[in-house]
């Protein structure tokens, strides 16, 4: 089966589910969820907090935010799956990384969005981003995720 072409100016990054993300209900659990977002917006936006060797850096982009839609019970399975990654908005100090976990067939099995503020790591005061990280979340433009209403 072709892989799954990825939308325009989304970043796509290839996952294995681990046998320790799955629950006793035989799914991915919703906290595996979080760290495969976590982890696919550290590999695209890997300066935002920490430098080259790992080490801090003086800015910290934090999470205030999540909204999650679970689509589809995803399980154990040796076929990697795809975390996309793009950007619907872009604030002073504040960001929307937007996501949707898919497989090769191109179901969707997760579609969220998290909210991120840039934090001055001395103050923990919100800092406006540098042109150059304002740089690394343009290069990812989108549409906001369409999410479920409460």
């Amino acid at each position: 089966m072709a892989p799954r072409p990825t939308p325009p100016g989304r970043g796509s990054v290839t996952m294995q589910v681990r046998w320790s993300d799955v629950d006793l209900f035989g799914h991915v659990n919703n906290a595996a969820y979080l760290r495969y977002l976590d982890d696919a917006r550290f590999t695209l936006f890997s300066g935002m907090g920490v430098d080259e060797t790992g080490a801090l850096t003086a800015s910290l982009l934090v999470v205030v935010k999540h909204e999650i839609d679970y689509l589809a019970p995803l399980t154990f399975r040796p076929a990697p799956i795809a975390v996309e990654v793009w950007v619907p908005r872009i604030g002073r100090s504040s960001v929307d990384i937007a996501y949707e976990v898919v497989d090769e067939p191109g179901t969707v099995y997760l579609r969220a969005r998290s909210r991120m503020v840039q934090l001055d790591s001395a103050t923990h005061a919100s800092r406006e981003f540098t042109t150059q990280e304002r740089a690394s979340f343009e290069a990812y433009p989108g549409e906001a995720p369409e999410l479920h209403p409460w």
